[in-house]
């Protein structure tokens, strides 16, 4: 959820109370109001039926008596110090129109006239205090939901222009590489929070940049020393295997230090390759054919495959065709395809499968799953073969990434798995 629709929401479930609380004191206010004027009315009409009373005008008073509003009535003698005159109170009558008990708001006062006692019953029709409660709940939903629709459309606004350059300069961080060695323009913004923002990264990105030249120089520099001794250490050993007078025992010392010499350049390489990845040295880029490559990367190995009875089979639906880097696209796949065979069984079997969108590698090989926590990290070895220096996989998975691909891991019916396919 965005900053700005999660704080819209926060306010909104804010208003809600505050509208509970409006709603409440809105009641308060309207049956005071409703109940003063009502009380206000009923005095001054007491106060005219009092005064036709006075009058004697017996016209008048069958006017408002026939009005069904009022009731006149004697009555014996009274104490006006022990009954008040007036007297409000809240009732039901009968209204004949609607068949049903209607609230009404009675006063009832008692006066005397020429030795003559009476009292007046006045009401008037008030308002149904359910039907309040519901007009003034429907009103709160009403304005609760003119708030969400205003919400909506105010952020819509701010994001289309307050936000527009956060958004600008999030695009511009996405995009940014440190290899491509070019430091991003940010606009210019008035809103001070994305200046200082903008500055930060600007500091930053100089400094990222700085560090990945430094760290490629670095790498680079200590591959090619590291290289140079290991080349001259395997020359001279090669030169030494061919000596006619060593025995059985420095034989096998001599072949020790070559295997271990032969390592250490392989390691070199892999890691000096990993490096290469990801600083995204694999600039350019084209459609591959995979199915050539697995042929190539079959061709390859071969002798191998053979000397181990190794069965290889191939189901092709159609051609997955790739847009990445052909060097990395090699790697990748000779790195499967070798990971295949060589951690397969004698007589076991290689089966791939190539769709349009995927390609699948099942082999033989261990009877039990691999651990996928550690299946893609660097010197994980799954087998004890002497070839392996733990990188393959690592590197695999590495050229997946930065090209845009998955690669999964599954064991099924005792086979194991290796996925290559699309991000969607």
């Amino acid at each position: 959820m965005k900053l700005i629709a999660k704080t819209s929401l926060f306010y909104l479930l804010s208003s809600i109370p505050i509208l509970i609380l409006s709603g409440f004191v809105c009641y308060y206010i309207v049956t005071k109001e409703v109940k003063d004027g009502n009380n206000e009315l009923l005095l001054n009409r007491s106060a005219l039926i009092e005064q036709y009373l006075k009058e004697n005008d017996t016209i008048a008073l069958h006017l408002i008596t026939k009005s069904e509003e009022a009731q006149i009535k004697t009555i014996s003698k009274f104490n006006p110090k022990s009954i008040a005159k007036y007297v409000f109170a809240d009732t039901l009558i009968l209204d004949k129109k609607e068949d049903e008990l209607a609230p009404n708001r009675m006063l009832t006062s008692n006066v005397s006239f020429r030795n003559t006692n009476y009292q007046i019953k006045i009401w008037r029709s008030t308002i149904e205090f359910d039907e309040l409660v519901g007009g003034i709940f429907y009103l709160l939903v009403f304005i609760l939901f003119l708030l969400f629709l205003i919400s909506m459309l105010i952020n819509f606004w701010v994001s289309k222009t307050l936000w527009k350059p956060f958004y600008k300069t999030l695009n511009t961080v996405k995009e940014f590489r440190a290899s491509d060695n070019d430091l991003p323009y940010f606009e210019k913004s008035t809103i001070k929070e994305f200046a200082v923002l903008n500055n930060s990264l600007t500091v930053m990105m100089e400094k990222m940049i700085s560090d990945y030249n430094s760290q490629k120089r670095f790498s680079e520099n200590a591959s090619h020393e590291i290289q140079t001794p290991l080349a001259v250490i395997k020359s001279k050993v090669d030169l030494l295997i061919q000596s006619e007078n060593l025995k059985e025992f420095e034989m096998k010392l001599i072949a020790g230090i070559d295997d271990s010499c032969s390592k250490l350049i392989s390691l070199n390489k892999s890691l000096l390759l990993l490096t290469k990845i990801e600083n995204r040295q694999f600039k350019s880029t084209e459609t591959v054919s995979v199915e050539k490559i697995i042929d190539n990367s079959l061709l390859l190995f071969e002798e191998y495959i053979k000397a181990t009875k190794i069965v290889v089979l191939k189901n092709i639906e159609e051609d997955f065709l790739i847009t990445m880097n052909p060097d990395l696209c090699l790697i990748l796949i000779n790195n499967l395809v070798q990971n295949a065979i060589r951690h397969n069984i004698k007589n076991g079997s290689i089966i791939i499968f190539i769709k349009a969108t995927s390609v699948t590698i099942h082999n033989t090989g261990a009877a039990e799953p691999l651990n996928k926590a550690l299946l893609f990290k660097r010197f994980q070895k799954n087998s004890t073969s002497h070839l392996s220096i733990g990188l393959g996989l690592a590197i695999a998975n590495e050229i997946a990434e930065v090209s845009g691909l998955f690669l999964k891991y599954k064991f099924i019916v005792n086979k194991h798995q290796f996925t290559i396919s699309i991000k969607q």
